[in-house]
């Protein structure tokens, strides 16, 4: 059986318009913000959203230990700090269905919160804390300190790879975390001298 051209011509048309339906997720997720710098300004965090009470009961457990206990010399206690404090930004590390988050204390606010607030801030680095939704909770993937933090297109386990870079006056460093079981874990370091 021969078809005519027009009839070609229709079945080609309709196979593209199917395949450029198929991709038009992968574009939504390539809009997403994947660069988070610490040191931002208005307007960085592109699509900022508020921080859901239940990631924020996350952030507050982790001010509780480890070095941005600082808060807690200041006078103020991880149950008195306020979402206002942080900045979210939504991202799809596990497929275009789910939605977790990167998080970044609200540096442009911080100079009209408490002292306690300032303690989140570092001299050329700070808190990131990427989360992810499991049913009505959050649970956190990962913590760094860093002046930035990018998502990449590489997947481990699914999950795309995240890395991050500090600098000092004499050296820059580039961590790679990849998703183990439940969490992102350290996978390489590697530092350079700054030119």
């Amino acid at each position: 059986m021969q078809c005519s051209p027009v009839v070609w011509f229709l079945v080609l048309a309709t196979v593209l318009e199917s395949s450029r339906g198929a991709q038009l997720p992968q574009s939504d997720q390539q809009r997403e913000q994947t660069t988070f710098g610490f040191e931002w300004e208005p307007g960085d965090i592109r699509k900022p959203v508020e921080v859901p009470d239940t990631a924020l009961q996350v952030l507050r457990d982790t001010l509780s230990r480890g070095p941005l206990n600082c808060i807690k010399g200041k006078g103020t206690t991880p149950d008195q700090v306020p979402a206002s404090w942080f900045v979210a930004s939504e991202i799809h590390l596990d497929g275009p269905d789910e939605v977790d988050l990167i998080v970044v204390p609200n540096g442009p606010r911080m100079s009209k919160l408490p002292p306690a607030a300032s303690c989140l801030l570092g001299a050329n680095v700070g808190p990131f804390w990427v989360l992810r939704r499991v049913g009505g909770r959050y649970m956190l993937l990962l913590e760094t300190y860093a002046l930035r933090l990018d998502v990449l297109d590489s997947r481990t386990n699914s999950y795309r790879d995240i890395q991050t870079v500090a600098s000092t006056a004499v050296t820059s460093t580039t961590i790679v975390y990849k998703m183990a079981v439940a969490q992102y874990q350290l996978a390489g370091k590697k530092s350079e001298p700054n030119p």
